[in-house]
C-alpha cells in the first residue's frame, strides 16, 4: 500500500482538522500556558515540521516569552542497527532556571522526544515539558511529561500546517490524511 498526497479535488474530504480547529485549540494552548509559566516561557522548536505551530503558538502567548530551534541527526551505518541520536541544531537560548516548554508536531513513541528531554535536562531548566500539536497514545512507548497536546490523533498519515509528505504539503492550512492506494 502505498500513500499520496490529496488532489485538489479531493482536499476538502481528507481534512482532518481544519486551520480554525488549529487557532482554536492553539488559543486555548497559549491562555493554559499563560496561567501555567506567569513569569515567562521558552519554546524549543523541534524540526522544520513544528514551525508553524511553534510560531503561531507563541503569538497566543502573552506572558514573557522567546522561542529557539533544534534538531537532531541520525547516523546508522546499516539497515540492521538501531540509528545513533545527535544534535544536529542545538538551542542557543540559555535554558538553565528557565521554564522550557519542547515544541513537536507529533509524538509518536516517545523515543526522539525522550533523547531530546535527557539532553536538555541535563542544562538544568526550572521546568521541562513537551507540548505537541498532535499525539497518538496508542503509539506512545515511553512515559514522557505531556503538558500540552493540540489534538490526540490515530495511525493516520497526516500532512499540512508545516508537515510534510515527500516534501510536499507543508504549506496546507489545515492537517489532511494521505490518500492510501493499493
Amino acid at each position: 500500500m502505498t500513500r499520496r498526497i490529496p488532489t485538489a479535488e479531493e482536499y476538502e474530504k481528507q481534512v482532518r482538522y481544519t486551520k480554525r480547529e488549529i487557532d482554536e485549540r492553539l488559543a486555548a494552548m497559549g491562555q493554559e500556558i499563560d496561567r501555567d509559566f506567569p513569569d515567562g516561557v521558552i519554546l524549543l522548536i523541534y524540526l522544520r515540521a513544528a514551525a508553524v505551530f511553534g510560531c503561531d503558538l507563541l503569538r497566543k502567548i502573552t506572558v514573557p516569552a522567546d522561542i529557539d530551534f533544534l534538531s537532531i541527526g541520525r547516523y546508522q551505518m546499516d539497515e540492521s542497527e538501531t540509528p545513533l541520536l545527535f544534535l544536529r541544531q542545538d538551542a542557543t537560548v540559555n535554558i538553565f532556571r528557565r521554564n522550557i516548554l519542547l515544541c513537536t508536531d507529533i509524538v509518536r513513541t516517545g523515543f526522539t522526544m525522550h533523547f531530546l528531554l535527557q539532553q536538555l535536562q541535563a542544562r538544568k531548566p526550572d521546568s521541562l515539558q513537551i507540548c505537541t500539536l498532535l499525539h497518538n497514545p496508542d503509539q506512545q512507548l515511553l512515559p514522557l511529561p505531556m503538558g500540552y497536546i493540540g489534538f490526540d490523533t490515530s495511525y493516520a498519515s497526516l500532512c499540512g500546517y508545516g508537515m510534510h509528505f515527500k516534501g510536499q504539503g507543508r504549506q496546507f492550512p489545515d492537517i489532511v490524511e494521505l490518500i492510501k492506494e493499493e
